[in-house]
């Protein structure tokens, strides 16, 4: 006879069963997982189905704050699900969803946001509720000569704080971006990843830029953080200052799409998506660019 499913929230002692379902897990994060200072993940954000003494299914969400409608709000971030493969197809990922998308509703957060490649996982979060934002795009620019004013530099770390202050506006006319006032996400650790924009002295935006090294196998970017700059100014100044193929991480809906394509770059759909549920009044995203 099997066992019955049991659905509730992360309880002490529940770390040795989660950690033998997701054995991939690191470890030490997991078990000091409401330790982190930085992190505001709290039991009630942890769903659990068991089946006996074993967990069959998990799923993760955590509070995260974005800008919509020019305040900054709450949201439920989910940050992972997994199901047991002999016990999918049940509705237990359906039922551990609900849960947690109760929780997200007594913590009073305006919606729901998460990221995900799967098409099953897709079709499950459009069951119970989330619509599809955005899908990931990418194309890869090539080098041309020009004569654009605006030039890309190594990033100074006096530049730092204003960097912040240029991500809180970008982040305010779009979504899902999030945006954390006590993090920078440019920081002395991370600078060299990273480089500024700049027009006749005036810094306009940055941009993560990863090069071929140990990390990474091609050149990358993401679209750049300039929220005042015409886009087609910034696009010219990245083919200036490449000297080979880079590739564009961009998505659907985001400010570079269009102006991608009037260059004649091809945008191919990537299997990464965001979706969001609202909770309470809908979201209106007309006035948002999107980016992933």
């Amino acid at each position: 006879m099997r066992s019955a499913i049991t659905y509730r929230h992360w309880q002490p002692g529940d770390d040795d069963a989660i950690l033998a379902f997701l054995p991939n897990t690191n470890e030490k994060w997991f078990r000091n997982k409401f330790n982190d200072p930085g992190d505001s993940l709290e039991p009630s954000g942890i769903r659990l189905a068991y089946c006996g003494d074993r967990v069959v299914s998990y799923v993760m969400g955590e509070p995260d704050s974005r800008f919509i409608e020019n305040k900054q709000h709450s949201f439920g971030y989910v940050t992972s699900m997994f199901v047991a493969p002999d016990m999918r197809r049940k509705g237990i990922a359906t039922q551990l969803l609900h849960d947690l998308i109760a929780y997200f509703e007594s913590s009073d957060f305006r919606g729901s946001i998460l990221d995900t490649d799967n098409e099953a996982a897709i079709q499950l979060y459009r069951k119970v509720g989330y619509k599809l934002i955005t899908r990931e795009l990418r194309t890869i620019i090539t080098p041309s000569d020009g004569n654009s004013h605006l030039k890309w530099t190594q990033v100074n770390i006096d530049e730092l704080i204003y960097l912040h202050k240029l991500r809180e506006r970008w982040t305010k006319i779009h979504f899902p971006v999030g945006w954390n006032p006590d993090e920078m996400e440019v920081n002395q650790f991370n600078i060299n990843d990273y480089r500024v924009l700049h027009s006749e002295g005036n810094l306009l935006g940055y941009v993560e830029w990863f090069k071929q090294s140990e990390r990474s196998t091609d050149n990358i970017i993401t679209d750049p953080t300039v929220p005042d700059a015409d886009p087609i100014d910034v696009i010219k100044s990245f083919q200036q200052e490449i000297d080979e193929p880079t590739i564009w991480q961009t998505c659907e809906g985001s400010r570079y799409e269009d102006p991608l394509m009037s260059f004649g770059f091809k945008l191919q759909s990537m299997k990464s998506v965001s979706m969001y549920l609202s909770i309470g009044k809908e979201i209106d995203l007309t006035n948002h660019h999107r980016c992933i």
